[in-house]
């Protein structure tokens, strides 16, 4: 089963599939002896784009988190984050009904693009095109590496534990804490939590045993 959380919301109906683009700067030079020599440039943010179903009515395959909303105020809430500007939390969990493993996809992004597809077929459901850029902050950059350096400092100790803010999620606060987002297992196996996708902004953590 796929969830997918964006801003913190969880959408109803997740993409059936996700592309994933990554574009990256190489160039090539003709030296004078006839050689050409290609330089690897750096890696550009990543693109994702995908196609969203917002029913208009419950489904037996629609999720809910708390109650049912329609699919306008899912578009809505699109349309409120593209006007702002703003980065927000992308989710992705993929969870299968024999195990208790959940993995993740986590990232901070911009909404690009949006595109209302008219489509005859799914009337009156709401089909909308969703393009995320990829947000890479400066200061999170710096963040982390003090982050790292403090572990391995003699007088770093992770605290007892952390209130969970905006825009948190178990993958993002393993990383800040543990220096690997993939310790969100432990940070959901410490606090007894059979679904990490269901934290809220105000719940404490634990973050030790």
């Amino acid at each position: 089963m796929y969830m997918l959380y964006i801003d913190d919301v969880l959408f109803p109906v997740a993409p059936g599939k996700i592309v994933t683009e990554t574009e990256f700067e190489n160039e090539t030079y003709a030296l004078v002896d006839g050689r050409m020599v290609n330089h690897g440039g750096g890696r550009h943010l990543k693109k994702l784009s995908f196609e969203l179903l917002l029913p208009m009515k419950r489904y037996p395959f629609s999720h809910y988190e708390v109650k049912y909303y329609d699919g306008e105020y899912y578009l809505e809430h699109l349309n409120r984050i593209a006007e702002k500007n703003v980065a927000v939390s992308f989710d992705l969990y993929r969870s299968y009904a024999d195990s208790d493993v959940v993995y993740l996809t986590s990232m901070q992004v911009f909404i690009e693009k949006l595109s209302v597809i008219e489509d005859a077929e799914n009337s009156p459901d709401i089909t909308v095109r969703v393009v995320l850029r990829e947000h890479r902050s400066v200061a999170s950059k710096i963040a982390s590496k003090t982050e790292e350096y403090a572990e391995r400092s003699d007088n770093y100790t992770v605290p007892d534990t952390y209130t969970v803010q905006k825009g948190d999620s178990l993958w993002l606060i393993s990383k800040r804490f543990y220096g690997d987002g993939a310790k969100y297992t432990y940070l959901a196996q410490i606090n007894s939590l059979k679904k990490p996708y269901t934290i809220y902004v105000g719940q404490q953590l634990k973050l030790r045993e």
